[in-house]
């Protein structure tokens, strides 16, 4: 595994002879909406690529294969009342909360590449190394540890799991020797530690 010479971070993950590139990217959130000019800058970078993503990136990248998460966990079933009650707890925050933190505006100013380096480095130091933060995650939930859980698996472990699985599969089923992965910041790093650790992916099944 080494440093990708590509110009989002990352790291390039070689295995059984294929290159796999997991990209980190900041997207829309309740408090933050991501410039259209970045968007763009993204889009013609991976222009030519082979590209997957997470669900919220295939309207930035237009030649990039959804995860399809949200169907596969059945996120499109949240209740209306639910997503109701999630937009006005978000945007009353918004609206009351005059000390947000200065990641948070760095984002909504993000204009350029050399931005994003910057909050990509500063979110990349705040989140643990794995397997800690993954197992943290099982501990808490179920206890164990991901090469033995205890129970099942909590939702964004599981997650992990699919996009990795998933990025595999996509990968034999087109008969392609690279791919890039792109996600939220925070699955980079668990994504790198699974594609590395691929006898982890053979052992666990994914349960929804």
């Amino acid at each position: 595994m080494g440093k990708s010479l590509f110009p989002l971070p990352g790291k390039r993950i070689e295995l059984d002879g294929n290159s796999y590139f997991v990209h980190g990217m900041v997207h829309d959130a309740p408090l933050v909406l991501i410039s259209k000019d970045f968007k763009k800058t993204i889009s013609n970078l991976l222009r030519g690529y082979n590209v997957i993503c997470e669900d919220g990136f295939t309207s930035w990248v237009k030649n990039a294969e959804s995860f399809r998460e949200i169907s596969y966990f059945r996120f499109d079933k949240v209740r209306l009342l639910d997503i109701v009650r999630w937009f006005f707890y978000f945007n009353y925050r918004k609206l009351t909360d005059k000390n947000e933190p200065q990641i948070i505006l760095n984002i909504r100013e993000m204009k350029s590449l050399e931005d994003f380096y910057l909050i990509h480095d500063e979110l990349i130091k705040s989140y643990p190394s794995e397997p800690e933060g993954i197992n943290d995650l099982i501990s808490r939930a179920c206890g164990g540890t991901i090469d033995n859980p205890k129970g099942e698996l909590p939702l964004r472990v599981k997650r992990y799991l699919y996009e990795a699985k998933k990025s595999l599969e996509y990968v034999e089923e087109k008969g392609i020797k690279e791919l890039h992965i792109l996600v939220g910041c925070r699955h980079e790093l668990p994504l790198e530690y699974l594609l590395t650790n691929k006898s982890i992916l053979d052992n666990l099944v994914i349960t929804h």
